[in-house]
């Protein structure tokens, strides 16, 4: 018996240390984040944040990958350190202990003048990796969208679940979705479905890997994306 408790105090040991190992050292929020605007503004930033959730400094790269964009829209990434330029698509700052600063994408509209401007969307995918332990890695999804008509735009608040999943999603908060796009993270559609009753959606043919799941309204305009890990 007495061996037995130790056993099991030992496996509670190893778990709470696996637990400690495994916390990340920093945090985003918001995730995802969304911004729509009208067709005649120039610069809309979707923000967001870093945190320092550690007690020490860390060094971060971040990577941009583009999922979708219009072709009248191009896109630039702010962090702690600097606003960068568009051809920029990875840098690497550091944050120190308790301390935070913005991780935003700012989507360019080209076609913004003359009024009332040009129409356009955009997902942005961050990956961020934290230098000093590699395996501690975040993501961040950034979605673009100008108003379309006179309605106000859907709420950016749709659930999915369970994420990671092997076959099946199910969303929530979902009133407003009329169609989604599953994409790969270098911008291939690799799925498309309208809204089911269920709510509820299979990607058990994908491969395993990670993807980017859109939200279309009854308009189709792009209101919200995240990101859905296929295990």
């Amino acid at each position: 018996m007495k061996n037995l408790l130790f056993t099991l105090l030992f496996a509670l040991g190893l778990l709470q240390v696996a637990s400690a190992q495994f916390q990340s050292a920093y945090e985003v929020h918001p995730n995802p984040s969304d911004t729509i605007t009208t067709s005649d503004t120039y610069d809309s930033p979707a923000h967001g944040e870093i945190k320092n959730v550690s007690n020490a400094p860390i060094s971060v790269r971040w990577e941009r990958h583009e999922v979708y964009l219009t072709p009248n829209i191009t896109t630039a990434v702010c962090d702690p350190i600097l606003c960068w330029i568009s051809s920029v698509s990875s840098k690497t700052f550091q944050l120190e202990p308790d301390s935070s600063g913005q991780l935003t994408v700012h989507f360019y509209n080209a076609g913004f003048d003359p009024a009332p401007g040009e129409a356009g969307s955009g997902i942005v995918h961050l990956k961020l990796t934290n230098l000093g332990n590699p395996a501690d890695t975040l993501t961040a999804v950034y979605t673009f969208s100008t108003l379309t008509g006179t309605n106000d735009p859907p709420a950016s608040n749709v659930k999915l679940f369970p994420n990671p999943t092997t076959d099946f999603f199910t969303l929530e908060k979902a009133d407003d979705v009329a169609s989604m796009r599953v994409f790969t993270l270098d911008g291939r559609i690799l799925a498309r479905f309208e809204v089911s009753p269920t709510n509820t959606y299979s990607i058990g043919h994908l491969p395993v890997g990670n993807y980017v799941l859109s939200f279309e309204d009854k308009h189709g305009q792009l209101f919200q994306a995240v990101e859905i890990h296929k295990q």
